[in-house]
C-alpha cells in the first residue's frame, strides 16, 4: 500500500514548469596566452618536453651495450 504524498502549490508548479534551457549559452574567449605559455602557466609541460624527458629516461634505464 502507498502512502500518500502531498504537495503544495508551489512545489507543483517547480516540478511541472521546466524551463526550456537549464543553462545560459556558453561564452566564448579568446585567450591572450598561446598554447605554449598556457601550459607553463600551470606547470605542465608540452608533448614535445614529455618525449624528450621519456627518451632520455629510457636512454638512462637501457644504454646502449
Amino acid at each position: 500500500m502507498m502512502d500518500e504524498i502531498f504537495i503544495t502549490e508551489d512545489e507543483l508548479d517547480y516540478l511541472t514548469n521546466v524551463p526550456s534551457t537549464v543553462c545560459e549559452k556558453p561564452v566564448f574567449y579568446k585567450s591572450q596566452m598561446n598554447f605554449e605559455e598556457a601550459v607553463k602557466a600551470c606547470n605542465g609541460i608540452t608533448l614535445e618536453e614529455f618525449s624528450k624527458l621519456l627518451d632520455e629516461a629510457i636512454i638512462r634505464l637501457m644504454p646502449d651495450p
